[in-house]
């Protein structure tokens, strides 16, 4: 009987809960888009704005990497009507909601607020149209507490599929950290920054909704050993190695299967005037298995002859950073400076 209500409830459309925004409720072009959840969430919606769930859909990087949208698998991801697929009833079991032409427990694309990407829908509008988050709450609109999912990688893994599988390879080896941990910095905040409403709330424990590897690098400066080790120095010659070690991530640097991912590793020799006279560089990619793997280290050599160009060099420098297709985003990793001493005479 409670399975029978539930799809009826849904198979007519959303079911409209009692309060004070219907609308935030409906699925569909009558959902009015997650701007309307910033009039109260304000400071929630200005992270998200300028995060990059908010341009998966609209990004450069995405339109060119899809063939101008054709390739329709990435779209349930980038524009998702809702992570949850399936509804819990009473028993524990769980029955399929058809939310659009989707195969089971697969995403559904939605094809409304495209400009929006990954939108508050997309990972709070449960099946059965309630919005679900850590915290329960009433006013201004009832809010079911699903604390476990929303502070578990489960969440994320709904779409980062590659990334959580490997993350559950890796996790528990003396590193338990969520996705939310390092990508979602720990905020205590009111939920809601609208009046009169915030006057209801009180400051509780959240996260940022940032989603960024930005966040993860502040969290965790020293999650990537770069060293350089058993340098030569000589008249002629400059050599040695560069150690990098993933000490921290319970998944691939770079991770992921889909779009453009390389992390680029520049060796660089520099004069009195750091200026750089000689450089090296080595790319890591997924596609190639040249990825770097938890607690994996990789060792790059390199060697610079000197010239009259060179003949003056004082420092090393080894920079870490992922990139895009054209090198034009760089997202700093790691990075490591070594000054070199008396150059050895050469025989």
């Amino acid at each position: 009987m409670v399975i029978v209500i539930a799809v009826m409830a849904i198979s007519s459309g959303c079911k409209l809960i009692e309060n004070l925004h219907p609308e935030l409720v409906k699925r569909g072009a009558e959902f009015p888009g997650s701007h309307k959840c910033g009039d109260c969430h304000v400071d929630i919606y200005n992270e998200w704005v300028e995060s990059s769930h908010s341009q998966s859909y609209i990004s450069e990087e995405f339109r060119v990497s899809t063939n101008n949208y054709e390739f329709k698998f990435c779209i349930r991801c980038h524009v998702p009507e809702t992570i949850f697929t399936s509804l819990e009833v009473a028993s524990g079991s769980k029955t399929e909601i058809s939310l659009s032409k989707s195969k089971k427990d697969e995403i559904a694309p939605r094809d409304y607020n495209l400009k929006d990407g990954v939108d508050c829908h997309g990972c709070h509008l449960t099946a059965d149209c309630t919005l679900a988050g850590p915290h329960a709450g009433i006013s201004p609109h009832p809010i079911e507490k699903k604390e476990g999912l929303f502070k578990s990688s489960e969440l994320c893994g709904k779409c980062h599929v590659d990334t959580f599988e490997e993350y559950l390879m890796y996790v528990g080896n003396g590193n338990d950290e969520t996705c939310q941990n390092c990508h979602m910095p720990a905020v205590r905040r009111k939920l809601i920054q609208d009046e009169p409403w915030q006057k209801l709330h009180v400051r509780k424990e959240g996260k940022a909704h940032t989603f960024s590897s930005l966040s993860a690098l502040k969290n965790n400066k020293d999650f990537i050993e770069l060293t350089f080790t058993e340098i030569s120095n000589s008249n002629k010659q400059v050599k040695g190695k560069v150690e990098i070690l993933n000490t921290k991530v319970n998944h691939s640097i770079p991770t992921g299967k889909y779009g453009y991912k390389e992390v680029l590793l520049l060796i660089n020799l520099k004069d009195n005037f750091g200026r750089i006279v000689k450089s090296k560089q080595e790319s890591m990619f997924v596609e190639l298995n040249t990825q770097l793997k938890p607690g994996e280290k990789k060792i790059y050599n390199f060697t610079f002859d000197i010239d009259d160009e060179s003949n003056k060099a004082k420092e090393l420098e080894a920079v870490l950073f992922r990139t895009n297709f054209n090198r034009t985003n760089k997202t700093l990793l790691a990075k490591a400076e070594l000054e070199l001493g008396t150059p050895q005479s050469s025989q």
